[in-house]
């Protein structure tokens, strides 16, 4: 009977042991937490202060009300091809065979003047562009000598994902032979979010050690960037995402950072766009060619010379 009792007090012991250290834990995970996501103001420019890292952009907006957003890859209809057809003689449209990717070929290139501004690319490429309302100029990368728009849900932008991506291809002339088009569809939210502030965002940037000494944080903006890597083509999640510029001297760096959870993101456009031609964009074209398609075969081997020395880089 005693060595009864003495077995339910050991039992209750460890019950209670083990109900202490699991409010231990989750203590220490919540302490863990808070300094990432609760930035002091104060704190902050005192750190950005003795790094000589100045603050340029504008933070002092009111933080959006934005949410986490889903949405499923389009796929072009033939009505679509046909009317982007009769919009111009100088245009040749095609989609490829799962009518996920639209293709189309300028048959007299496209000029871009020495002196149009970044903000006059819209206006210029827009009367041949489908849905061209949608799209908002991303980023011109002179290492693979493409233009950049992203599609936009919401009222703002999607960031590199390469399923909501429109791709002006530049030949050395300054010229656009081609363009590519990706896009997701109707957009659901998926309720309603806390989001952090901008300075929250960048010290986050700070203490993840993308933001360094003497360097200028010159601009702030927000958008969506894919909850996951944009692997598959099923639905996706998109995050509520600031995209943060950094300058040091001359060079330019973005960065994109998760307004309600502080993931950070570098905008490594080069690697990022030349994977995705080469593992998406480029096998789709592949399919299209063994279908006879000839704007395929012109833009495969465009494509191949823009990616060459990148896949070089990564060998």
């Amino acid at each position: 009977m005693q060595w009864s009792h003495i077995k339910t007090l050991f039992i209750l012991s460890f019950l209670i042991l083990n109900v202490y250290l699991l409010f231990q834990f989750i203590g220490k995970q919540q302490d863990m937490d808070i300094p990432e996501l609760e930035v002091n103001d104060l704190n902050l420019d005192e750190e950005l202060d003795q790094e000589n890292i100045t603050v340029s952009a504008d933070t002092d907006f009111e933080v959006p009300e934005l949410s986490y957003i889903s949405s499923s890859q389009k796929e072009f209809t033939r009505s679509e091809i046909r009317d982007l057809n009769d919009i111009d003689d100088d245009i040749d449209a095609v989609r490829s065979l799962d009518n996920k990717l639209l293709t189309v070929e300028f048959s007299s290139p496209l000029e871009i003047p020495e002196d149009l501004e970044r903000g006059e690319l819209s206006d210029l490429v827009s009367p041949y562009v489908l849905n061209a309302s949608e799209f908002s100029f991303g980023t011109w990368n002179h290492d693979l000598n493409i233009i950049v728009f992203y599609q936009n849900k919401e009222g703002h932008p999607i960031y590199l994902n390469q399923h909501a991506m429109l791709i002006f291809y530049v030949n050395d002339d300054r010229e656009i032979t081609h363009y590519t088009q990706t896009m997701v569809g109707d957009a659901s939210t998926q309720g309603s979010t806390s989001l952090n502030t901008p300075k929250i965002a960048i010290g986050t940037l700070l203490h993840n050690r993308f933001l360094n000494a003497e360097e200028d944080v010159t601009e702030v903006t927000y958008g969506y960037y894919s909850r996951i890597e944009d692997e598959g083509e099923g639905t996706q999640v998109f995050a509520p995402t600031y995209k943060i510029t950094v300058a040091e001297e001359d060079e330019e760096n973005d960065y994109f950072v998760n307004a309600a959870e502080s993931f950070t993101y570098p905008g490594n456009y080069t690697d990022y766009l030349s994977s995705k031609l080469e593992e998406n964009y480029l096998q789709k074209l592949y399919s299209m060619s063994e279908d006879d398609e000839e704007i395929a075969d012109d833009l495969i081997s465009i494509i191949e010379d823009k990616i060459e020395p990148y896949r070089s880089e990564s060998e």
